[in-house]
């Protein structure tokens, strides 16, 4: 634990020491309390101070949908609420069981008596009679006749079944003591019976309350419970049983007085109150007109709505964008120099944010637009953010911002969720159907493409809000206008981003892609050496950051531009065969001074040439610090040779750097290390050029040259094999042809020997 505390504290520190990463913090932050400052704009507003009878000083309008309790009619709902709870009786349970304990212990004692006198006549019965009473409990008191004919029977399990089943038919619909008096003075007449005192748990049952049973009402009863129960029983054995079981029977069902008001309450707790709607725009009272009691009623509405400060409201739009702000902010702490590559990224993005949120607030306060969620969703550019972000730098980056600025709008149209639907699936698909554009002509197509996907989404939201046909249609054309148009708004932005920011766009990529620019033609005539060098390194250069996830198309044009500065001298460079006297001529100092120059020549080459600034950075870091060993080599030994005591500086022998900044960068320094160094192999072999590879990527790696940036193990152990892709293609071995002498004169002595058969 204290581990990863620690790792994610030096992760901080070190990401906050990056100018870029405190800038977009910072303007995060301003983006959070703009926006609520806006959202706040909706539930702080004018009161108005009128009494009934004044004239109205100016028109009064409801500023936003404002939903209010009718309190009238509340207190009517919450007494219908009241009079339809239940009223809860108790059925305990406990009664039951010790009424069957009763009849237990009077059959045991019958056995007993009958087992210890056994009747002989009339006389021994009376004996029994009198045996039998002493062994029974006080109570309760049982007849004297029912007892007498229990003991003259000759079937008493039977008798016994049928009291217990007589007892529970009763007891268990319940029998209350006395009729229910409705002490709560309660007009239901609906009833709720739990059972208490049970083992077993139960469920509650409804019944009407005309169906609960007083003590008095089940006696009369229970001579047809017990018939129906005990078939095919003489009179005398069904008196005996109906004495019995009036005996036994005691009341077990009870208001739950209690119980039954905390019902009450409860429900009247959670009664939805009644409420009213003022919709947004609504004309309360005009100027002029006299104050009613109406008007003055929904005026004092308005007046509470406005003076309210909301601050549950804010505090919660507050913690909702202080979530974005966490889980951006932690994505831009640990991948800062993936998600904003330039440095221009922050207040471009910034502007763009800024801009709609403003856009889309106004918006919401436009008369008639919010009484169509699906029209305010379709007047959202918010495909059009997502689409300029993802072009302009990286999907991951525009998914999040995309994904604020839907709950930015779901929370400006008052939650409603045909925008949010609305709004996702535009933000998405515009970030996914315009990810891959080559061709600014792409843009119209993929606009169409998105007009139609949000129309599918379009016509599922009418068919659930049940809209017309007619309204249907007209949404469906807004749908197709919101994609196009929002294509077309892509299209005229991005020259403003190219030309005023001096953003590299992936179509300005493709149009320093082009080998027929004069600055290559030149290379080609001048330095063809290099030339071919640069479209070995792009390619091999673009081939490894497809493979890592990074800008392949940057890379390939940092790899056609990051040897420039080699035009103006190109005969002292070995690729273009030493052409230049001077070469010859120089000492290791010197020629090294001179090629690492280059660097300088390249840049300024770039400025003449307007080359955007990130194309500067291959030009810049495409060598990092590396030192030249050869010719630091070649003066020591000259050094050495002579005894010339004169210090020999490394730093005549060193790229100024800087180091590579981003993996682009990094990439490209790698791919001119092996391309360059695989020219020098004799009989290139696939374990040769693998053994070349790993070593210049070792090499780099223990000198920290990726020191800053980011690329990781895994990412070179991909470059490696993307290099080898490219490098068996081009030294694979090739079949030695012979030339046409050798064939004719081969073809000559077999022609011969054919002769001579």
């Amino acid at each position: 634990m204290f581990t990863t505390v620690k790792i994610f504290s030096r992760t901080i520190n070190a990401a906050m020491g990056n100018r870029n990463v405190r800038l977009s913090l910072f303007l995060i932050l301003g983006i959070i309390v703009i926006s609520t400052a806006l959202l706040s704009i909706n539930v702080v507003g004018k009161t108005h101070n009128y009494g009934i009878g004044d004239i109205a000083r100016e028109d009064v309008r409801v500023p936003s949908d404002i939903i209010f309790e009718i309190e009238s009619e509340t207190r009517a709902e919450k007494g219908r609420v009241a009079e339809s709870v239940p009223l809860v009786f108790d059925r305990d349970h406990s009664v039951l069981i010790e009424s069957l304990r009763y009849v237990d212990v009077l059959f045991d004692c019958i056995d007993i008596t009958l087992h210890e006198i056994p009747p002989t006549g009339s006389e021994d019965r009376t004996f029994q009679l009198i045996t039998l009473k002493a062994k029974l409990p006080k109570f309760p008191q049982y007849d004297d006749r029912a007892l007498y004919e229990l003991l003259r029977s000759q079937h008493t399990p039977e008798k016994r079944q049928d009291i217990k089943k007589t007892i529970i038919h009763i007891l268990d619909n319940g029998v209350m003591p006395a009729p229910y008096s409705n002490p709560l003075s309660i007009a239901n007449r609906n009833a709720i019976v739990r059972v208490i005192n049970s083992p077993q748990p139960a469920d509650e049952t409804s019944r009407g309350l005309e169906d609960l049973k007083t003590l008095a009402e089940v006696y009369s009863e229970i001579p047809a419970v017990s018939g129906a129960l005990a078939q095919r029983r003489n009179r005398e054995d069904l008196a005996m049983v109906v004495s019995i079981v009036r005996t036994l029977l005691k009341p077990n069902l009870f208001f739950n007085g209690e119980e039954t008001k905390r019902r009450i309450e409860e429900a009247v707790r959670n009664a939805k109150p009644v409420t009213g709607v003022l919709k947004k725009g609504q004309t309360i009272v005009r100027e002029g007109d006299t104050i009613t009691t109406e008007t003055l009623n929904k005026i004092n509405i308005l007046n509470t709505y406005a003076s309210s400060t909301r601050i549950n409201y804010i505090l919660g739009v507050l913690l909702l964008q202080a979530s974005f702000l966490f889980v951006f902010g932690y994505f831009l702490l640990e991948y800062h120099s993936r998600l904003l590559p330039d440095r221009k990224a922050p207040m471009i993005i910034f502007s763009i944010v800024v801009v709609f949120i403003i856009y889309t607030f106004f918006l919401s306060r436009t008369d008639n637009i919010l009484n169509s969620s699906i029209i305010f969703a379709l007047y959202l550019p918010i495909s059009a953010v997502t689409m300029i972000v993802a072009t302009l730098f990286n999907i991951f980056i525009a998914i999040i911002i995309g994904l604020y600025l839907i709950f930015f709008s779901f929370v400006v149209s008052n939650g409603s969720l045909v925008v949010i639907v609305t709004a996702f699936s535009s933000a998405i698909l515009g970030v996914f159907v315009l990810s891959n554009v080559e061709r600014r002509t792409d843009f119209l197509r993929g606009g169409l493409i998105l007009g139609l996907i949000n129309s599918v989404v379009v016509i599922g939201v009418c068919l659930m809000e049940d809209y017309s046909i007619y309204d249907t249609l007209r949404n469906i054309e807004l749908s197709l206008a919101n994609g196009i148009i929002n294509s077309i708004l892509v299209l005229g932005v991005f020259p403003l981003f190219e030309n005023l920011f001096g953003i590299t766009t992936k179509f300005n990529l493709l149009e320093l892609s082009d080998l027929n620019a004069p600055i290559f033609r030149r290379m080609l005539i001048k330095a063809p050496g290099t030339y071919n060098h640069s479209l070995m390194v792009a390619n091999m250069a673009e081939a490894a950051c497809k493979d890592i996830g990074a800008n392949y198309l940057l890379a390939r044009v940092g790899g056609y531009y990051h040897d420039i500065g080699k035009i103006e001298d190109a005969g002292v460079y070995i690729e273009n065969k030493i052409t230049d006297k001077r070469a010859r001529s120089l000492a290791p100092a010197e020629y090294s001074r001179l090629i690492i120059s280059h660097v300088e020549k390249g840049l300024a080459l770039a400025r003449k040439n307007r080359l955007p600034e990130q194309v500067e950075g291959f030009i810049r870091e495409h060598h990092g610090t590396t030192m030249m060993t050869y010719f630091y080599h070649q003066a020591l030994e000259e050094a050495d040779t002579s005894g010339d005591a004169g210090v020999i500086s490394r730093a005549d022998f060193q790229y100024p750097g800087p180091k590579p900044q981003s993996r682009e960068t990094a990439v490209v320094m790698l791919a001119d290390a092996v391309e360059a160094a695989s020219r020098s192999l004799q009989d290139p072999t696939t374990v040769k050029l693998e053994s070349l590879v790993k070593k210049i990527i070792y090499n780099k790696l223990n000198d920290d040259e990726f020191e800053y940036s980011d690329l990781t193990m895994s990412d070179l152990n991909k470059i490696q094999r993307a290099f080898m892709r490219i490098l068996n293609g081009i030294f694979h071995t090739r079949i030695e042809y012979p030339d046409n002498e050798e064939v004719q004169k081969l073809e000559e002595k077999v022609q011969n020997r054919e002769d001579e058969r």
